[in-house]
């Protein structure tokens, strides 16, 4: 689908239509979702495409930049997590690699980088994007050609690829400033292309940096409420007042070479790296505002010299992809190394009012390869085959300091409470295919199917009073699936086109510490039930069946494109922490198991229109709603809970006028969209009710020749909402994170 309001996914003007022209069309986009190239008006799937000219109007880096504008999507983001819900497939979007892992699928280019900040890292590495040819969301499960974790969909971003024909490049800088307390914010980047044998090999080269301000106000120093508290456990000289809480800096670079000795091989070399390091701890503790009051972390978990916390990440992602022309097929052969993880350090255990701190840092490696052949046949069939497998390691500490007088300290007798050690290892293959048959040179029939298996294991210790002394638990287990889907669709002309589809996706299961039989069990059952003990000691695939029926329509001489379905989402095997029956009938001790079910039911619409030469109108909506169709009592969630990070809509308005000024190209865009109200957890509490705004961007730009001027405003309105108000765990009523304040800025770009 073309992406609607704020220019994501909006095709641009031809490039044989400029302002002032007539007989404007929106522009073809070509799309490898289905993991072959297509224009994506043919593609019978629910899919939006961000392409580079969108990412340039709109000055989209960070997912939450553009996914939050996307029907169906929504994206949010906490200290050390992130996470990325479509079509509101989630129960617990805090620590999701964590604990039952992402139910969207990411990939850069073809590297999956799903899991890659680590198990407290978030759902994945965020990648900025810079010199991206286009991002591609594709709505509802996609188990059969992306595999584990697209319960809910699949993120592709997908770099500009070596011209072996052209030199050049572009470089660009902005300042900005953000408004409250907020301050400076400011980006250079550059892009080089380079042919080093003409027509054969070549290189490209990406460099950025951004820096943004933060803007949140730490006021523990004055606040007569929090210093009481701090006089009450000794830790008066850590509680102490501090601005621009939330610095952050991103640096990364990437080079891709690029050799094709002929037109039919391709040999394609990538390295990217990227590292974020955010200062302190963002986010807000007091009513209705920017402010937090919380104590500095511990001495021992200070981080580049942040005593008021860090959230820091890390990738270096190698890719090698060959790709051949067999003639009768496309082969594809890749192979993927990734090194990256995140360190975490957070005040605030126990309650702000407690000096408590922990930190937890995350590495991961990642080897990946694949192999697919993609069929170039003329008849009515087509087919695609590939071979998947991956290795994947884990490793996670944390460490709890008490930050207070030592003779106050409630878990005596050191400053370091307590430690955690978690070693995970999962390795993987899977075989996948689709078939496709064409009746009449319209009706298209296609099935596939994808059958994996696995093996995971996972090592973790705790230690330190906090946990009561020493506990280590080894589980390990092996398991293995299949994924179907099917789809019908009916090119009814060249303009116009109906599908019905039937998808399956999954997310692996794992091993975890069962139930101790000894006190919880009596022949071989959880005593009191009729559960087998030995189950507990495993976490099955979850899976979700997914039936869309929709529409994609090209009119008015192609300025005018109109798309749209409606689906239905079932969820099985639902992960939820659940209990044994309580002393006297049994021991009570809490467990992983697969005892829920859920379902979702909406409407995805998008439109992009022309209506004149210069004038273009992009409109987004949708509905959503997910929830449990069984309880989980011990999450506090009742049969039709909404499932939480998923909005019961959202929607998005763009305008975007193009004309000339003196014989300059200029450009006026404003976009708005609308995020609704969601909660932060199935239980649906209160407190961790978030959403329910509207955010509205501005921006002009002016074409001198190779010199591009912007000016650009962010959150017009200067709106103040909670964008996410995870599990605060005794951190406070008003806890949670907020819009970015008003930011205006200007930026050049030049390219040669």
């Amino acid at each position: 689908m073309f992406a609607l309001c704020t220019g994501i996914g909006a095709m641009a003007a031809d490039d044989t239509t400029k302002a002032g022209e007539q007989d404007p069309s929106l522009r073809e986009i070509v799309v490898t979702a289905t993991r072959r190239a297509e224009n994506i008006q043919d593609v019978p799937l629910s899919i939006t495409a961000v392409t580079a000219d969108d990412i340039a109007q709109r000055n989209f880096v960070s997912e939450e930049d553009y996914l939050r504008t996307i029907p169906g999507v929504n994206q949010v983001d906490e200290v050390g997590s992130s996470a990325i819900v479509i079509r509101g497939v989630e129960t617990s979007p805090s620590f999701q690699n964590y604990a039952s892992g992402p139910t969207v699928a990411t990939y850069f280019g073809e590297t999956s980088t799903t899991a890659s900040a680590g198990l407290t890292g978030g759902s994945n590495v965020d990648i900025k994007l810079v010199d991206i040819d286009r991002v591609e969301v594709l709505r509802g499960p996609q188990g059969t050609t992306f595999g584990s974790s697209s319960l809910g969909g699949a993120v592709r971003i997908i770099p500009a690829a070596p011209k072996l024909d052209d030199f050049g490049g572009e470089v660009a800088g902005n300042y900005s400033r953000t408004a409250g307390d907020g301050g400076d914010n400011g980006m250079l980047q550059g892009v080089l292309n380079v042919p080093i044998i003409a027509n054969q090999l070549g290189i490209r080269a990406a460099v950025y940096e951004y820096k943004d301000s933060g803007f949140y106000r730490n006021i523990a120093g004055s606040d007569p409420a929090f210093q009481a508290a701090a006089a009450a456990s000794g830790a008066q000289g850590i509680a102490i007042n501090q601005s621009r809480i939330g610095d952050s800096k991103f640096t990364g670079g990437r080079i891709a070479a690029l050799w094709q000795p002929d037109s039919d091989l391709k040999l394609t070399v990538t390295y990217l790296n990227q590292r974020t390091q955010v200062d302190g701890a963002p986010f807000a503790t007091q009513p209705g505002s920017y402010d937090q009051a919380v104590f500095q972390v511990a001495p021992q978990q200070v981080v580049r010299g942040q005593t008021a916390g860090a959230d820091d990440s890390y990738i270096d992602l190698y890719n090698v992809t060959l790709e051949d022309n067999l003639g009768w097929a496309g082969l594809m052969a890749t192979v993927s190394h990734i090194d990256s993880g995140s360190v975490n350090t957070f005040p605030g255990l126990f309650g702000f009012n407690q000096p408590v701190s922990y930190q937890y840092p995350s590495s991961h490696s990642e080897y990946s390869e694949e192999v697919r052949l993609t069929s170039q046949l003329q008849g009515p069939w087509k087919y695609i085959a590939g071979l998947y497998a991956e290795d994947l390691k884990d490793n996670h500490y944390e460490t709890y300091y008490w930050n207070g007088s030592a003779a106050l300290n409630p878990f005596p007798p050191d400053a370091l409470i307590g430690n955690v050690h978690d070693n995970r290892e999962e390795k993987q293959s899977a075989a996948y295919g689709e078939v496709s048959y064409v009746f009449f040179d319209a009706l298209t029939l296609t099935g596939g199917a994808r059958v994996y298996r696995y093996r995971r294991s996972d090592e973790n210790s705790l230690d330190g009073t906090v946990f009561g002394g020493l506990t280590t638990t080894y589980a390990a287990g092996d398991a293995s699936g299949t994924s179907y889907k099917g789809n019908l669709s009916y090119k009814m002309n060249e303009m116009a086109l109906i599908y019905a589809d039937f998808s399956q996706g999954f997310r692996l299961g794992k091993p975890q510490a069962p139930l101790p039989a000894a006190s919880c069990g009596t022949g071989g059952l959880i005593t009191g039930t009729d559960v087998p003990i030995s189950s507990t000691g495993f976490v099955k695939s979850d899976s979700v069946n997914d039936y869309d029926i929709g529409t994609k329509l090209t009119l008015l001489d192609r300025r005018l494109i109109i798309d749209a379905d409606i689906y239905q989402v079932n969820w099985t095997n639902v992960p939820v922490t659940t209990s044994a029956p309580n002393p006297p009938v049994g021991c009570g001790l809490s467990y992983v198991a697969n005892a829920a079910a859920a379902a979702s039911q909406g409407i995805e619409v998008e439109v992009n229109y022309y209506f004149t030469h210069s004038l273009k109108v992009d409109l987004g909506a949708s509905t959503t709603n997910a929830r449990l169709t069984t309880a989980a009592p011990d999450l506090g969630a009742a049969n039709g809970a909404r499932l939480p990070g998923s909005p019961r809509g959202n929607g998005n308005i763009g305008m975007e006028y193009d004309f000339n000024v003196a014989g300059h190209e200029t450009q006026v865009r404003a976009d708005s969209y609308y995020v609704g109200s969601f909660y932060g957890d199935l239980a649906q509490s209160p407190d961790l009710k978030s959403g329910g705004y509207a955010r509205t961007d501005a921006s002009t730009r002016m074409s001198f020749d190779k010199l591009r001027v912007e000016l650009f405003v962010h959150n017009l309105a200067n709106r103040d909402s909670y964008t996410w108000r995870g599990n605060a765990n005794n951190l406070g009523s008003d806890f949670g994170y907020r819009l970015r304040p008003r930011t205006v800025g200007v930026q050049l770009n030049y390219r040669f």
